[in-house]
C-alpha cells in the first residue's frame, strides 16, 4: 500500500478516535450547537483530519469523474440507491443536533458507505478490474 493511501485511510481513523473521547475529558463547549450539543476543543481538533480526508477524497473523485460517470451509466439503479442512501445518511447526521435524536450513527454509517462505494467505483473500471495510472491491470 502506498504511503499516500495509508495516510488517507488513517486521517478518518484519527478523527474517529478524537470524536470518541469521553465528554469529561473534552473540556468546555466552545461552539454550542443545540441544548446538550456543542463542539469542544477536542472535537474541533477531530474536524481537521476529517476535513482533510474529505478534501482528498473529493479531489480524487473529481479527477476520476469519467469512471464514475461510466459506472453510473451502466448501473443507474445501483447509483440511484447509493446516492439516496448517502442523502438519507447526511439528513440523519444533520438532524442529530436536535435533542433526543440518536440516529446520527445510522446517518454516519450511510454517508460512510456511500463515500466508500464512490471511491471504489472511481478506482475500478466497469468490469471490476483495478485501474492504475496507465489503464487496467
Amino acid at each position: 500500500m502506498r504511503r499516500s493511501n495509508l495516510l488517507l485511510l488513517s486521517l478518518p481513523v484519527v478523527a474517529l478516535v478524537l470524536f470518541a473521547v469521553p465528554a469529561r475529558f473534552e473540556g468546555p463547549v466552545l461552539i454550542p450547537i443545540s441544548p446538550g450539543h456543542g463542539l469542544s476543543l477536542v472535537d474541533l481538533a477531530a474536524v481537521v483530519p476529517l476535513v482533510a480526508a474529505v478534501v482528498v477524497l473529493a479531489v480524487s473523485l473529481v479527477r476520476r469523474r469519467a469512471r464514475l460517470e461510466s459506472t453510473m451509466r451502466h448501473r443507474p439503479w445501483t447509483a440511484a440507491a447509493v446516492l439516496c442512501a448517502g442523502g438519507l445518511g447526511l439528513g440523519l447526521l444533520l438532524a442529530s443536533v436536535f435533542p433526543l435524536f440518536w440516529w446520527w450513527a445510522v446517518g454516519a454509517a450511510l454517508v460512510t458507505v456511500t463515500l466508500i462505494l464512490a471511491a471504489l467505483a472511481a478506482a475500478r473500471d466497469i468490469r471490476g478490474r483495478r485501474l492504475g495510472a496507465h489503464g487496467p491491470r
